[in-house]
């Protein structure tokens, strides 16, 4: 397989709106270096969410993950929540800057946040 080919194959499976930068195709990565599918190596220079502080694989991220992965993968944290998660909102609070009393929301998409921003703020002026 190739990036010439695989490319082809994204554009005839995927909608025009989910575009992208390069039609280069990562095989693997490690620290701040990418190979993708033909051997080529890259310095990573856009970095995926998550890698920009550790960069790719780093070893406590990953015995974190599969110390995670033999508990259970994902659940719906607004359906069943799960301790880590309290933990992390309570230590993100203490970390916040300021004296007022702090509470985290965790969400996947910057549109989520602001949704849930507008909300949180209708709630608290009672509209």
């Amino acid at each position: 397989m190739d990036n010439k080919t695989l490319q082809q194959r994204k554009e005839r499976a995927f909608a025009r709106g989910q575009g992208t930068l390069t039609s280069v195709y990562i095989e693997r990565a490690d620290n701040a270096e990418l190979w993708d599918i033909e051997g080529k190596r890259y310095i990573d220079l856009g970095s995926g969410i998550a890698v920009l502080n550790t960069g790719h694989n780093h070893p406590k991220v990953r015995a974190a993950v599969e110390a995670q992965l033999d508990k259970f993968n994902h659940t719906c944290l607004t359906v069943t929540p799960y301790t880590s998660a309290v933990q992390l909102a309570e230590k993100l609070n203490v970390l916040a800057p300021g004296e007022s009393p702090k509470e985290s929301m965790f969400v996947t998409t910057g549109a989520e946040a602001v949704e849930s921003a507008v909300k949180s703020a209708r709630a608290y002026a009672g509209r």
